[in-house]
């Protein structure tokens, strides 16, 4: 794939009405293509080709490539430019293989913080989602999860821990949206999320961490049968 190439899935995940300076944007719709393999790797990137195609100037393109480049998802090479490095089924194994460890850490602290009232939040969010796959509202059924994920991080109290699982979520918000969207996929992570939940509740640890790592066990297999899918080694 070359940079005329790129423009269309470029402009497919570019959300201009987003409030953000056009560089963040820029970097977001890049890093999801990039992850998600639609740009894949050892796509070549021309600065220059791709703001004349945008009509804008190359400072925010080089802004948003830096950072990319910064998180290791492309390479910046002299004499040739920039190339795509992607996402390998690799890396996704061991991005996995460490939230198994990490969210399972946050989730059993978490139980142990929270109170009645919190856990009473946390299934009000629960019904929430179930409400918005009912009807069909893939969106906000993601969006929900994402909000159930960082209710439960947030009262596990360890703002370092927070940070390390907030840094993998850059990545995993994007296998997040593949492995929600079949409806089937979708209905057995709801399934899990509760499962998770009434483990916290009641307990004890080890059911705890058993309910996460189930559930990211599944969702990683999915992600990886859909990025063999796309092509991704």
């Amino acid at each position: 794939m070359d940079t005329e190439s790129v423009m269309p899935t470029l402009c497919e995940y570019l959300d201009l009405a987003k409030n953000a300076p056009l560089k963040d944007n820029l970097f977001d719709a890049f890093k999801k293509a990039i992850i998600l393999g639609t740009v894949p790797a050892g796509t070549n990137i021309n600065e220059k080709q791709l703001a004349d195609a945008l009509h804008i100037s190359r400072t925010p393109i080089r802004a948003a490539l830096n950072q990319l480049a910064d998180e290791q998802l492309v390479d910046r090479k002299p004499g040739v430019g920039v190339i795509v490095r992607g996402i390998s089924i690799r890396d996704a194994n061991e991005l996995f293989e460490i939230r198994s460890v990490l969210e399972a850490l946050a989730t059993t602290k978490a139980a142990h913080n929270m109170s009645e009232s919190d856990f009473d939040e946390l299934r009000a969010l629960l019904e929430e989602g179930q409400r918005a796959n009912a009807a069909d509202d893939t969106e906000a059924v993601i969006r929900n999860a994402n909000t159930f994920n960082n209710y439960v991080y947030s009262h596990a109290h360890s703002p370092r821990l927070r940070d390390i699982i907030n840094t993998l979520q850059v990545y995993t918000k994007y296998f997040r949206n593949v492995s929600l969207s079949p409806d089937a996929r979708r209905n057995i992570a709801l399934e899990e999320h509760w499962s998770i939940y009434l483990a916290m509740r009641f307990g004890p640890d080890k059911k705890i961490e058993q309910a996460v790592r189930t559930h990211l066990k599944n969702s990683h297999q999915f992600v990886i049968s859909e990025m063999r899918a796309l092509g991704i080694d």
